[in-house]
């Protein structure tokens, strides 16, 4: 029976002897596979890379252009707003001498019809602002709280309600 055991374990010995064999000539044999599809790989990558940089220099070299027919359009227009501005000062100028031989000639007459003009817009908003401080008296708020709503001092409200009360007053007596 010894020699039982002697020869299992022979052929036990020889089992892992081979499969050690094998497993070291398929090492060798996917580092070389590996090797080789990572020098695949490498230079699909460096490929790429270039054709990536050939397309960066190609949308670099159409930007550039673009910027310049650009540049060139406005740097057209600036030309063309400059004469347009040199063309209206000269229109103001000569337009101003006609302004001030006209006045020279209407003189007296279209300056107080301006003013007559200027004063008749005042006084629209004087008592236009007048009515609005009665309004908001009728509506039953103290001078304070109509100066304070109509952005015046307490002062001016009240010299208001007694320039009224003296004009009724002088509409009465007569």
């Amino acid at each position: 029976m010894d020699v039982v055991y002697l020869i299992l374990i022979g052929v036990g010995f020889v089992c892992i002897l081979i499969s050690f064999f094998l497993k070291g000539k398929q090492t060798i044999e996917s580092d070389s596979f590996e090797l080789t599809h990572r020098t695949a790989d490498k230079a699909e990558v460096d490929k790429k890379w270039q054709l990536l940089g050939k397309q960066i220099k190609q949308d670099k070299d159409y930007l550039f252009s673009q910027i310049e027919i650009v540049q060139g359009e406005l740097l057209g227009e600036i030309h063309a707003l400059r004469k347009r501005i040199e063309q209206l000062e000269s229109q103001e100028v000569s337009a101003k001498a006609l302004q001030a031989q006209t006045i020279d000639v209407l003189d007296a007459p279209l300056v107080n019809h301006e003013t007559q003009q200027m004063n008749d817009v005042d006084m629209l908003a004087l008592r236009e602002r007048y009515r609005r401080v009665f309004e908001l008296h009728r509506e039953g708020l103290s001078p304070d709280e109509i100066a304070k709503r109509m952005g015046a001092g307490r002062g001016e409200i009240d010299l208001i309600f007694a320039l009224a009360v003296r004009k009724e007053r002088g509409t009465a007596d007569a």
